[in-house]
């Protein structure tokens, strides 16, 4: 998983690199995000630790962009009280806390609806990579924990708003999801964001 991913990303870069014109747009932001599906069992609150940053290459097709994304998301949920059941028999009673931590590296692509240089440009973005994840349970003195590398998906909608086509901001209606694996749950949540660009000629 690790190796496709890698590759995947590198793949993005050089092609990138390649058919880029002279235009790079930088960007970061930031998101309020809210557990979906099995997750939400996991981590009920909404989270207000989410940042991303990246950049992308316009393409000869001046609409269209691919580049990289980093992010980092960090979900705490103070349960209070509760009784679980483990998985190898028996019950726990205790003041349970749960977090995660999120640390994705994905390749983009994104679509623009209009010219780049309109003042409001809508647009659309898929992101594929990777993950790394740590969710945890802490229950008194004693601690459960599972880790571990994950495929990540990422899809947004949003709109760009610049006076000049080159600096602005961005707000976005975001999607992750990030599938079973190494004992971790089933990860999904959507986010609004909030965040600034720069792009340079």
């Amino acid at each position: 998983m690790k190796r496709i991913i890698y590759i995947l990303i590198l793949a993005t870069c050089v092609f990138a690199a390649k058919e880029a014109s002279a235009q790079t747009v930088g960007e970061f932001g930031y998101q309020i995000s809210f557990p979906t599906g099995d997750f939400s069992d996991f981590i009920k609150k909404t989270s207000f630790v989410g940042f991303t940053g990246g950049a992308r290459a316009t393409l000869s097709n001046k609409r269209l962009s691919i580049g990289g994304n980093g992010a980092w998301f960090y979900f705490p949920d103070k349960r209070g009280v509760e009784t679980i059941d483990l998985k190898e028999g028996g019950t726990v009673n205790g003041y349970f806390t749960n977090y995660t931590n999120i640390y994705g590296l994905y390749a983009v692509g994104q679509y623009d609806l209009k010219d780049n240089k309109e003042m409001a440009v809508p647009f659309l973005r898929l992101g594929i990579g990777g993950a790394y994840q740590n969710q945890r349970q802490d229950v008194g003195l004693y601690a459960f924990q599972a880790d571990g590398v994950q495929f990540l998906l990422n899809g947004e909608a949003g709109v760009r708003l610049s006076k000049d086509g080159m600096r602005g901001i961005t707000l976005a209606a975001t999607y992750y999801w990030l599938p079973e694996a190494s004992d971790m749950v089933s990860t999904s949540f959507f986010g609004i964001k909030l965040g600034i660009v720069n792009s340079k000629y």
